[in-house]
């Protein structure tokens, strides 16, 4: 009986010993993710820390064998991932929004920077989304000259067509003939039927501003008898021009 209740106070001696703070020899309370070290208070904690340079940071990447991994490892292991996945993309957006275009094909990234002598803030989006790969617009090398997508929206038919590339010296009126005019080559079936009854005074043609916040929609007016080069100095484009096409008596449903 003795030699138990020896036994019992050795083993538990033992692990007092093993439990006690390494800096004070006082009963620990804290273990360091790093290096395990125990503590039994704030003030031991960072001893240990400006004592042995350890930063309590756990190393993720540690070996850990496998009769030892645990669910906690396992997800440890999940959030380490997430983690990488996390500052790729943070260091993906940063370079763009720095302004190293170097991801941008050299055709793209000389477009925008003639549009940007023309300020015109073009925002050419990454490869994967709808809107690039319906792009059309591009830069002829020989004289510098933009020729755009432009998608016609007549809200009040619900219909949408596009042009491929229009030239930038182009005046907008004349690009409306298309849909406006009766003797023009395409008459869409009769579908634009209703606007042409209004023809070009009856008519104007809007463009959001993209440098509105998400939550907020507002138009601009554009002008009819100037370019397309002229018109679009000083806007916002995402990709190529949307551009809408509404009666004059419904002009003040779109602008404030």
């Amino acid at each position: 009986m003795a030699t138990a209740e020896a036994e019992g106070s050795q083993l538990q001696e033992k692990s007092l010993h093993h439990d006690l703070c390494s800096t004070c020899n006082e009963p620990s309370k804290y273990r360091c993710p790093k290096c395990s070290t125990l503590s039994c208070s704030l003030k031991c904690v960072k001893a240990h820390k400006e004592q042995s340079g350890c930063n309590g940071i756990r190393d993720k990447t540690a070996f850990v064998p496998l009769e030892e991994f645990k669910d906690c490892h396992l997800h440890s292991d999940y959030h380490f991932l997430q983690d990488v996945v996390r500052s790729l993309d943070n260091a993906q957006r940063k370079k763009r929004n720095l302004g190293f275009l170097r991801y941008l094909p050299p055709n793209l990234f000389r477009l925008e920077s003639i549009a940007r002598r023309r300020q015109i803030e073009l925002c050419i989006l990454p490869v994967g989304f709808a809107r690039r790969k319906a792009s059309t617009t591009y830069l002829r090398y020989s004289d510098g000259k933009i020729f755009w997508k432009l998608e016609w929206v007549f809200p009040l038919c619900d219909l949408t067509y596009s042009d491929a590339r229009v030239d930038e010296e182009q005046l907008l009126g004349e690009c409306l003939d298309k849909y406006l005019l009766s003797n023009s080559e395409e008459d869409f079936g009769g579908k634009l039927d209703y606007y042409r009854s209004f023809g070009h005074k009856g008519v104007s043609v809007l463009i959001k501003d993209e440098r509105t916040p998400a939550n907020v929609t507002r138009f601009l007016e554009l002008n009819k008898n100037k370019s397309l080069r002229e018109n679009f100095k000083g806007i916002k484009i995402i990709e190529f021009p949307t551009l809408l096409v509404v009666p004059v008596i419904h002009l003040s449903c779109y602008l404030d």
